[in-house]
């Protein structure tokens, strides 16, 4: 699924997926590589500085990953043009954020994406994704759509600016709790540089 679904993803903020293929019995993914990092490793080094991310680069970041979900969840069924392919990535978090050397972010790993082409489906109650980064109806288990991705990505957008984990708990369950009580302390409050 994910390297059927991932061939239809074409966009300057998605890794591309050149080619799919099989050895012996083992499937493979030929993407892109991106020489660079992952926006974990960016947040780490400015979290061990004891700082946030500059409000300017946080935005710059934030806004491209946003064009690329934006794409993904536009994205028209290549059998069906009326018909969007219904993409939601449903793991947006920072190791799956890739930062070029050269500035370009790149959103990764569409192995827990949902499609409505899709040939497996999830069951009903079965949570993909990160728990720290999973919208409150995504941690009760129950559908999700794009407003998911959106979720997780102002989930990041707390993160980068503050510098501050927003949902992570002592333990997979607190931080699963943590989610669908949905507390978000004040940003600004925290960051001055944060208007």
């Amino acid at each position: 699924d994910e390297a059927r679904l991932s061939l239809h993803l074409q966009h300057a903020n998605v890794v591309s997926v050149f080619d799919i293929g099989k050895s012996n019995d083992t499937y493979f993914i030929v993407m892109e590589y991106v020489e660079g990092t992952t926006l974990k490793s960016i947040m780490e080094s400015f979290a061990e500085r004891g700082q946030p991310m500059p409000v300017h680069v946080s935005v710059w970041v934030l806004s491209q990953i946003l064009e690329g979900l934006g794409y993904a969840h536009a994205l028209p069924d290549p059998e069906n043009a009326a018909k969007q392919l219904g993409i939601v990535h449903r793991d947006v978090s920072p190791p799956n954020i890739l930062v070029s050397w050269m500035g370009e972010v790149k959103l990764t790993d569409f192995g827990l994406a949902k499609a409505t082409t899709q040939l497996e489906s999830t069951d009903p109650g079965v949570v993909k994704g990160k728990f720290a980064y999973l919208s409150p109806e995504a941690a009760q288990g129950t559908e999700v759509d794009a407003r998911t991705d959106v979720f997780a990505v102002g989930i990041l957008a707390y993160e980068m600016l503050t510098g501050k984990r927003l949902f992570l708990g002592e333990t997979d369950w607190q931080t699963v709790e943590n989610v669908r009580n949905c507390e978000v302390p004040s940003i600004a409050e925290q960051n001055p540089q944060v208007p």
